[in-house]
């Protein structure tokens, strides 16, 4: 029996040793984890116009029927008319339409630059709070956990959204002296988690048969309810576009028209909203007139 209960002594001593040489995760050990970071530059310009310069074009028939059929409703809706049931159906019917075709002809110009001197956070084991450690990656966006003890583990790195931070994180598990953590690619810019709109303007000359492409005339934008605006010239096709705009947003667009010399001008306005972040939406086409 004495043997017997030496035996178990000795047995829970040997388990007791082997686990307290299981180490946690944490420092200690030779492990490390290496990576890269990426900042993808969202600026809010917007590309693709020149492609639909050709007015016999398929792309320049396609904007023009998005920006036309949905410029005829939005007008009725945020002008004296009220649309009917069937053109409200129509609309919504034919807006994830007209936004999936419209995506494909516009989209915002990004620049992707190595991440220089951007926080990588890493947090030992699997809790799900705070962080560890954190550090600042090289001149080429590369980051480096060294000494780690051989387990779990998980990095992060913050992306900018609008008004907000998106944490983008990765599980890696250390087993061997250097594990490669996966590369990050986080958004940066004024424009980042942001929208655009694309529309047309359009003058119609004193002499002239037929409204034309609004060639250097300006265009206002404001949030509807906002006093202040920003504004932009007509590029040579007679379109306007902007970036930088809040997702699902109510804004103003306008210009203003001067049909008859040194009696005044006034605004020629309409409505639209933005969609979600990233969208580019079709805005409402601008007619005005000119002396």
């Amino acid at each position: 029996m004495k043997k017997a209960l030496i035996f178990v002594a000795n047995l829970l001593l040997v388990s007791s040793l082997f686990v307290s040489c299981e180490k946690e995760e944490g420092e200690g050990g030779k492990g490390s984890i290496v990576g890269k970071v990426y900042t993808v530059i969202d600026d809010g310009g917007i590309f693709g116009v020149p492609s639909i310069y050709d007015k016999n074009s398929e792309e320049a028939n396609s904007v023009d029927h998005i920006l036309t059929s949905n410029n005829k409703v939005l007008s009725k809706i945020y002008g004296s008319k009220v649309p009917s049931d069937s053109e409200m159906e129509t609309l919504n019917a034919n807006r994830d339409d007209y936004a999936h075709r419209f995506g494909k002809l516009f989209h915002f110009g990004m620049d992707t630059v190595v991440g220089v001197n951007e926080d990588v956070y890493i947090v030992y084991g699997n809790h799900e709070y705070g962080c560890d450690d954190k550090v600042k990656t090289s001149y080429n966006g590369t980051y480096k956990f060294s000494y780690l003890n051989e387990g779990n583990y998980k990095i992060y790195v913050c992306s900018d959204q609008a008004n907000s931070k998106e944490a983008i994180v990765y599980d890696v598990k250390v087993s061997g002296s250097e594990t490669y953590g996966g590369d990050f690619y986080i958004k940066d810019g004024k424009n980042s988690g942001m929208c655009g709109v694309v529309g047309k303007m359009e003058v119609y000359p004193a002499k002239g048969t037929e409204y034309l492409p609004a060639v250097d005339h300006r265009v206002y934008i404001r949030e509807v309810n906002e006093i202040s605006s920003d504004d932009c010239r007509v590029d040579d096709a007679g379109y306007y576009y902007y970036g930088k705009l809040k997702p699902n947003t109510e804004y103003v667009v306008y210009t203003m028209t001067e049909p008859v010399k040194n009696e005044g001008t006034y605004p020629v306005l309409s409505r639209f909203r933005t969609g979600n972040a990233g969208s580019i939406v079709p805005g409402p086409t601008l007619q005005a007139d000119e002396y």
